[in-house]
């Protein structure tokens, strides 16, 4: 059976990255959740993709913020101050940021993994420090992704028992290694689906020859899909996780998907 994983949440009917596109993906049937992890100048971790806030809220009349506004310079408490879903919809207006330690609870109660993007590489040693000291009671929630080897192997020694995705370059040796420090069940390789939301990368993308290699050691992800047709390529491929920004549903509503 193919996993489901939500890009951002169901980021295609609600704001990316918060408790209603997160909640959505749950409703609906994902098994994993993709997020990007933030951190405040008071060391809150929050959800957010962009270095700024700009793209992503508002102010709490609607309005865009007319300077930049860096979420490493400023407090959870100034970030509460926008208004993280208005920008989508009226509907969600009132939205906050949320933090990333509700998200693992609701995670956790709800028995479904949450897929922590690479960016959290580049947080200070202090910073990783408490992220990790953040995670560790849900250890068997929270995934990290990483695209450097140095880093898998010190997550990998600090978490014995995560389920961890790599989305680096991907050569025999470098699966080889990967394989020596994680498990192939708890190891997922991820490579890009060539269409349009995947045209600004510059690795390469998915085929049959690369798919087949990284099954013999770890678990195939194929991200982003948006149409049917790309799913069904996803399966011929092997596929066993697929990302959607929610497209394409996990239940049984097209002929070619199985329910999870």
């Amino acid at each position: 059976m193919i996993d489901f994983q939500a890009h951002k949440g169901v980021s295609t009917e609600n704001p990316e990255n918060t408790m209603p596109a997160f909640k959505a993906a749950i409703e609906q049937g994902y098994n994993i959740i993709e997020l990007d992890v933030s951190v405040t100048k008071d060391m809150k971790f929050v959800l957010l993709h962009d270095s700024t806030i700009n793209r992503t809220a508002r102010n709490n009349d609607g309005t865009e913020i007319s300077e930049r506004i860096e979420i490493g310079e400023i407090t959870y408490a100034e970030a509460l101050n926008f208004d993280f879903g208005i920008v989508v919809s009226e509907k969600f207006r009132g939205t906050s940021i949320p933090l990333f330690e509700d998200v693992l609870k609701l995670a956790s109660e709800n028995g479904i993994y949450l897929k922590i993007d690479n960016k959290y590489q580049r947080f200070s040693p202090e910073q990783k420090e408490a992220f990790f000291k953040l995670i560790k009671p849900y250890e068997r929630t929270a995934c990290l992704t990483c695209s450097d080897m140095d880093e898998i192997k010190r997550a990998a020694d600090f978490f014995p028992r995560m389920c961890f995705h790599y989305d680096g370059a991907v050569t025999k040796e470098k699966l080889e290694h990967l394989s020596e420090i994680v498990p192939k069940d708890r190891l997922t390789v991820w490579m890009p689906y060539k269409n349009s939301a995947t045209s600004w990368v510059n690795v390469p993308f998915a085929d049959s020859e690369t798919a087949g290699l990284i099954k013999k050691y770890a678990k195939l992800g194929i991200w982003i899909l948006s149409k049917y047709s790309e799913f069904e390529d996803a399966v011929s491929l092997g596929a066993d996780v697929i990302e959607t920004n929610g497209q394409i549903k996990p239940e049984n509503n097209n002929p070619n998907i199985s329910p999870i």
